[in-house]
């Protein structure tokens, strides 16, 4: 794996019940906003940091996982970004989340309450930078797994650039807090800012 590499976590039959509700709601509510259905079987988006390292937004909150040493192994899709720096901008990002909730700087901890709801939100992305950074800090108090992986790209995206005012165009069309693990692979399979790199299975990478 790449920094910055996006893992998408496929269903499996003896996943939780937590990934069988999100995979439910995903349904839901790609079938209440007409939503492309391809990708309802993924659940759950880690960033990479590493060949083997991700960092995700668990039940225990923010954690950093060695998928090599998994047991069970996760079966994922890797999609990779196209602009390296951008994806590294978004591993620092997702290092400086890890780093300040293991030091006690923010709780970092999982939010059931924002994966339920995000399954009934549409908002498009805010371009103004306040809302932006807004959705930053919600990230210190609690997030759920896609929206810790969008928000890590949207706060890079904003790392990346020189001049802040206007803001660059957000990276993805949803806020983070509204995209589900669905959606969010569904956005990088269309992206021109990513691309479909290979599997992550039984613990070594297959990459095209």
């Amino acid at each position: 794996m790449q920094p910055g590499d996006i893992i998408f976590s496929v269903k499996q039959d003896d996943d939780s019940a937590t990934r069988a509700f999100i995979k439910a709601g995903q349904l839901v509510k790609a079938k209440v906003f007409s939503q492309d259905t391809t990708y309802l079987n993924v659940v759950h988006p880690a960033i990479a940091v590493s060949d083997t390292l991700v960092i995700e937004s668990v039940g225990s909150g923010l954690a950093l996982t060695d998928l090599s040493l998994e047991k069970p192994p996760r079966s994922a899709m890797v999609f990779s970004c196209v602009d390296t720096e951008l994806g590294e901008a978004a591993t620092v990002a997702a290092k400086q989340f890890y780093f300040d909730k293991i030091g006690g700087d923010i709780r970092g901890r999982y939010s059931v309450w924002n994966a339920m709801i995000s399954a009934f939100r549409r908002w498009t992305s805010d371009t103004t930078l306040v809302t932006r950074i807004n959705e930053s800090i919600d990230i210190g108090s609690g997030s759920f797994c896609s929206q810790f992986a969008a928000n890590c790209y949207e706060v890079g995206n904003l790392y990346n650039e020189a001049n802040l005012l206007p803001p660059p165009p957000a990276i993805f069309p949803n806020q983070p807090s509204a995209i589900t693990p669905a959606e969010l692979a569904t956005f990088c399979d269309s992206s021109p800012h990513f691309y479909f790199a290979g599997f992550w299975q039984d613990n070594v990478e297959v990459r095209l």
